[in-house]
């Protein structure tokens, strides 16, 4: 037999397995299972530890089905549930307009609230009192509501006591011209974290300005001013002493989710030891949302620390102690942060330092600032889009009980020569829009008929200006037709009188001045009770019974200033030369002139007769003026169109509006060889509008824009032919 060692090796422990004794391990095998125990136990608690954020929490354990068929029983029909907690929604908000006495209620009811206020800007009126729990406005569902123009809601504080300095403040205040109307609603719950946060709590609720000391601890007199700057290193001695004197600041992390990890992390902590702060620390080492466990200067780590100490020393997960305290020896005092700040509402100093702004009442007619700034803008930035315009013009029909004032910033928009066409005829749109939109059921609207009619002579003299200014020849056409439009459109809409369109387009068009027009306006201003003035008084006749008509003053001739007898124009205004007045028709006038002074009324009347008869002859004469002058225009319609289409040649050197000029100067001469003497009304310089011609020609022009020679008048016809 061998002798083998590890054949003698193996007789040995079978014998001491037979004899029932043990090998002890060695202390290296033994560190090593414990090693391996602690990993295991270490992965169980890290599984543990992830599957508590899973937020599944019920059972993946299928359940058994049975399979089958069952007679069912004849069910019963159930609300929904939905249903029933909408309805009880709804008799809740209902009910929370009323007063239910509750001492604890935090919740304001708002009874008048401008319409264009939303809850951003109650946040901010309300929230200057302490935080807000929760802002809900009634916006209007039917036209009902709407018709009212006010709204109202609901504002809850998370404390009473800022509620009801709320409620003593703004009470009766004007906020965007509409009185404050509070008063108490019905309780509702309170959130763990408010929506609002007034600016001033916020400060409170911030961490500090990095200090340089372990977990950020603030000096003594650095907590007093936080803007003072750090003093310089000293010895050790004054440092220890200072970091001693020092306090750490702790703060609430208002992330929610770091908050949970962070709470997280303290229970399995508590429970398991700080080993798991080490294994953790070391698998997440990467993971920034552990991050707070490596930076120990961070308000997370500040926040972090407390809690777990604070847990330990037996405190509640919801109840701590607020007094400060030390966790290290010779180290800074801890100060706790407050629970639920703002439960305790806005500290005392907080409200002193923020007082309400008594806003005054806006004057009624007139535009805030910042609305008259809005305005403003909106005119500068218009361009001549149907969105843009339709913008601005619900902004001035929004505003309508300011329509004088807007009425004057257009029309001061439209007076500056400088302003680039595109937006002058924005701008003219603009007016357009608002006056046909001024019969529109809207509060005020109308107003905007009344003031524009005012300032549209001025709007468009200065529009008559900056034509005039215009260099290109087709730009300046472009922007006639434009304006043009917007008397056809104007007149189809039957906005203002037709004789009003009629003097703005003269004004425009050049043929009448400002000025002219004011005068001739002054001259037809009839009395205050809405009759004329001639006929609230009776005919004033002579002192001595005697005519005073046809006798001059003095008994001699009125002549010119300089002596010489005044002549009749030599020239018609059309271009056209006027004959004098034949002998006879001058004899015949001054034949029925009064030679004897004891005539009676009667006769007075009968003298009239002859010159009404042959001022209608003259007027006869005039239409049938108008008559040949609106086919000479219908003709050079009729040829501008089929020179546009190539019907006719064009001349070789000649332009198109040059060869349209001709043949209309031809027609004129024409027309002069054949037409009978020129009248009375030729020689007194009526005139046919532009506007009247284009009245009467729409039945013969099918649905076609009117050429430029086409909204020219007869006159300005004339003056071509003259040159």
């Amino acid at each position: 037999m061998v002798n083998h060692p590890i054949y003698l090796q193996e007789m040995a422990e079978n014998k001491l397995k037979n004899l029932g004794v043990k090998r002890t391990l060695s202390k290296k095998e033994q560190d090593e299972l414990r090693k391996k125990e602690e990993e295991l136990k270490a992965a169980e608690i890290y599984e543990e530890f992830l599957a508590s954020f899973d937020s599944n929490n019920g059972s993946n354990v299928k359940t058994f089905v049975r399979g089958g068929i069952e007679n069912p029983s004849k069910g019963r029909s159930f609300p929904n549930k939905k249903v029933k907690d909408e309805k009880k929604k709804m008799q809740d908000d209902a009910q929370g307009s009323y007063d239910s006495g509750d001492p604890h209620t935090t919740n304001l009811y708002i009874g008048n609230i401008n319409p264009q206020m939303d809850e951003e800007m109650l946040c901010k009126e309300f929230g200057k009192f302490g935080p807000l729990a929760s802002v809900k406005i009634m916006w209007p569902r039917t036209e009902e509501e709407r018709a009212r123009v006010r709204n109202c809601g609901f504002v809850a504080f998370m404390n009473r006591k800022d509620a009801d300095r709320g409620l003593r403040s703004l009470n009766g205040k004007f906020i965007m011209g509409y009185e404050m109307k509070l008063g108490w609603g019905k309780a509702v719950p309170i959130p763990p974290h408010p929506i609002y946060i007034p600016p001033a709590m916020m400060e409170l609720t911030l961490p500090p300005p990095p200090s340089g000391l372990p977990f950020n601890a603030q000096p003594r007199v650095r907590l007093r001013n936080p803007d003072l700057p750090l003093p310089p290193a000293k010895s050790k001695e004054e440092f220890d002493k200072t970091l001693s004197e020092a306090v750490v600041k702790v703060v609430i992390p208002t992330e929610r989710n770091l908050l949970c990890i962070i709470h997280r992390m303290i229970e399995f902590v508590v429970r398991e030891g700080p080993m798991f702060e080490a294994i953790i620390m070391n698998r997440e080492m990467n993971n920034p949302l552990f991050r707070f466990l490596f930076e120990n200067k961070t308000p997370a780590h500040v926040y972090y620390r407390w809690k777990l100490f604070s847990i330990l020393q037996g405190d509640s997960p919801t109840k701590w102690r607020t007094v400060d305290f030390r966790i290290f020896k010779a180290g800074s005092f801890w100060h706790p942060p407050p629970m639920n700040p703002y439960l305790q509402g806005m500290p005392e100093d907080g409200a002193v330092e923020m007082p309400v702004e008594q806003e005054e009442p806006v004057k009624k007619g007139q535009l805030k600032d910042e609305q008259r700034d809005k305005l403003e803008n909106i005119l500068r930035g218009l361009a001549p889009h149907r969105n843009n315009i339709g913008e601005a013009m619900v902004f001035c029909l929004n505003n309508a009980e300011a329509a004088e004032e807007i009425v004057d910033c257009i029309a001061e928009s439209l007076s500056i020569l400088q302003t680039p066409l595109q937006k002058k005829i924005a701008r003219l749109y603009l007016v357009s829009d608002i006056l046909y939109n001024s019969c529109a059921k809207v509060a005020n609207a109308s107003y905007y008929r009344k003031y524009f009619e005012s300032r549209l002579p001025q709007i468009f003299s200065d529009m008559h200006e900056a034509h005039k200014v215009i260099q290109a020849r087709l730009q300046a056409e472009q922007f006639k037709q434009k304006v043009m439009a917007c008397f056809r459109a104007w007149e189809d809409w039957a906005i203002y009188p037709e004789p009003f369109l009629i003097r703005l387009q003269n004004i425009f068009l050049g043929l009448m001045k400002l000025d002219d027009d004011a005068s001739e306006r002054r001259e037809v201003l009839d009395d205050v009770d809405g009759a004329p003035i001639y006929e609230d008084i009776a005919p004033i006749d002579d002192v001595d019974g005697l005519p005073i008509d046809d006798i001059p003053l003095d008994g001699a001739p009125l002549d010119d200033i300089d002596g010489v007898p005044l002549k009749l124009v030599e020239d018609d205004l059309d271009g056209m030369p006027m004959n004098l007045l034949h002998r006879e028709e001058v004899t015949e006038e001054t034949e029925e002139e009064p030679a004897d002074t004891s005539e009676s009324e009667e006769s007075l009347v009968q003298r009239e007769e002859p010159i009404d008869s042959k001022s209608q002859k003259f007027l006869e004469i005039s239409e049938q003026k108008r008559a040949k002058l609106r086919e000479i225009e219908l003709k050079v319609m009729k040829f501008q169109d089929e020179l546009e289409s190539g019907k006719r040649p064009k001349k070789s050197g000649v332009t198109f509006q040059q060869q349209v000029e001709h043949y209309r100067s031809k027609l004129l001469k024409g027309r002069c060889t054949n037409s009978p003497s020129p009248s009375r009304s030729s020689r007194y310089g009526i005139s046919v509008s532009p506007w009247s011609e284009r009245s009467q020609l729409k039945e013969n022009t099918l649905s076609r824009s009117p050429s430029p020679a086409y909204k020219d008048s007869p006159k300005n016809s004339g003056k071509r032919k003259k040159r």
